[in-house]
Formats: structure tokens, C-alpha cells, sequence
């Protein structure tokens, strides 16, 4: 999606006369602001979720011992 809204704004980037010359300047700054923002959701965001998001041992821990419990009384 971010590759498909900077080839929008190369048609612009490359008008000739005064219009050109007048959307120079906004299609190279949304570009930049795009591919900033492609390299932040495709690195950053996924290490900050994975550092996050994880939960703690215990509560990994406690949520298992709660669920083998509350299998093994249904079984019974």
C-alpha cells in the first residue's frame, strides 16, 4: 500500500511549469513521510509488540496449571 501511494505522487513530482513547481515540494514530503512510515510498521512496531505483549512467566504458568485443573475436574 505504501509502495502503491508514493507511485501516486511521482506523476507529481514530475510535472513540469509553475503547478510543478508548486507540488514539488508536498509530493516529496508526503514520499518521505510514506516511506518513514513503511520502515517504522515494518521494523519497529513488530519489536515493540513482541516486547510488550509477551506475557510473564507465572501468568503463562498459573494459566496453564488453572486449565490442566479445570480439564482433568471436567473429565472427572
Amino acid at each position: 500500500m505504501s509502495v502503491s501511494l508514493v507511485a501516486v505522487f511521482i506523476p507529481l513530482l514530475l510535472m513540469g511549469g509553475i503547478v510543478g513547481r508548486l507540488f514539488r515540494e508536498f509530493a516529496v514530503t508526503l514520499s518521505i513521510a510514506i516511506g518513514v512510515s513503511l520502515l517504522v510498521s515494518l521494523t519497529t512496531t513488530p519489536t515493540m509488540c513482541a516486547k510488550f505483549l509477551r506475557p510473564a512467566k507465572d501468568e503463562r504458568t498459573i494459566s496453564f496449571i488453572a486449565a490442566v485443573n479445570g480439564f482433568s475436574i471436567k473429565l472427572w
